[in-house]
């Protein structure tokens, strides 16, 4: 279902000085828009890039950062996966719009306290800019890309609104985000090569952190980061107990750690994120759907979110492809462990694999 605007969106479109190559051109992109959730008037900003030599309308891909503050780019660890995406579908012959989050980079707007949700109602105000220009893109073919919790931001918007032609996913969740949370410190854990005894006591202690926050009434400020590290240090001793210190550092189960539980505990993006599931979304939608994952991702695990996404589009009819690329990372990078660290260190994100999978899948849908 559409939301209801609060106002109108004005658009202003700035030609870019810079000119990539000779098979598509940038644009600066500027939408301002008011936040529904605290009707704060903000601008969302970024790049619209378009095929050269292409006449009348294009197919047009808006992409979605993944967590974090993240710029138009997706730019982390001196890669700019956003921008190869971009030049490479543009080449194809698409339009790709990306932006920066909403208070990052030339975007304006609260960051600290915006969630999943939120985000979801930023890449609305993208497709409605879209839709208001049908002499240049084509409104049946506009298309969502989401990377990570990007992922789950596409499958939000495709089940509200119908004018999304298809949702593809890198390194998308299947399930809501306690499991993630559960999944991703596992295999982290496990990459440091942590004794599995003591990933076990940080996984129990996990479940216990959420399962306290499940019964307390939390706001936001100090007042709820110190109530939740004074409900939180007595589960940090119970499961740290008999740990030397070196074995407390290795998985996590210091004082330190517990204040950082609660200090991101108190925060609206993770108390959302939590109990936020995008099956429910991914069952609404009425569009395709491409999931993939990388074999070696250890953020969100390929092989047992592909399934959780299989098995929900297969309940509820959803058309979708999946796709598990071995040697693959959370950035879609060939990789040799898939560790995080590691991410600074390879070549393109995301590798030529990923980004044929993309294109071919777009094509299927396009022509």
């Amino acid at each position: 279902m559409r939301i209801e605007r609060i106002l109108t969106i004005l658009l202003t479109v700035v030609l870019a000085t810079g000119v990539q190559a000779q098979t598509f051109t940038e644009q600066d992109v500027s939408l301002d828009i008011v936040s529904v959730t605290t009707r704060d008037t903000m601008r969302i900003a970024g790049t619209l890039t378009l095929p050269n030599g292409v006449e009348g309308q294009v197919p047009a891909v808006i992409l979605i950062t993944g967590s974090g503050a993240q710029n138009r780019d997706e730019e982390l660890m001196g890669h700019k996966p956003f921008k190869v995406i971009a030049e490479y579908l543009s080449a194809r012959g698409y339009a790709v719009l990306r932006c920066d989050d909403r208070g990052v980079g030339e975007s304006t707007g609260d960051m600290v306290n915006a969630t999943t949700l939120d985000f979801a109602q930023d890449v609305e105000y993208q497709l409605d800019y879209l839709l208001m220009k049908p002499d240049l893109f084509d409104p049946r073919r506009i298309f969502l890309f989401g990377h990570s919790e990007g992922a789950t931001v596409a499958a939000i918007v495709a089940a509200r609104r119908r004018e999304v032609a298809g949702v593809a996913m890198l390194g998308g969740a299947g399930a809501d985000g306690k499991t993630i949370l559960l999944q991703q410190n596992e295999s982290l854990f496990r990459l440091r090569g942590v004794a599995d005894s003591l990933i076990d006591r940080r996984l129990a202690c996990m479940r216990d952190l959420f399962a306290v926050c499940d019964t307390l009434s939390l706001g936001q400020g100090m007042d709820t980061v110190k109530t939740l590290n004074m409900a939180f240090r007595p589960l940090f001793k119970q499961h740290s107990a008999g740990l030397t210190k070196e074995q407390k550092q290795q998985c996590g189960l210091t004082n330190t750690e517990c204040y950082g539980w609660a200090v991101s505990m108190a925060t609206p993006w993770l108390t959302t994120f939590l109990t936020l599931n995008p099956a429910d979304y991914i069952a609404k939608m009425r569009c395709p759907l491409l999931a993939i994952g990388g074999e070696k991702d250890c953020q969100v695990l390929a092989e047992a979110n592909l399934s959780a996404i299989k098995r929900v589009c297969k309940k509820n009819r959803v058309k979708c492809s999946i796709v598990q690329l071995k040697g693959i990372n959370h950035l879609g990078q060939v990789c040799q462990t898939g560790a995080v660290d590691e991410y600074a260190t390879l070549g393109q994100a995301p590798d030529n694999t990923v980004l044929e999978s993309l294109a071919n899948w777009l094509d299927s849908l396009s022509n």
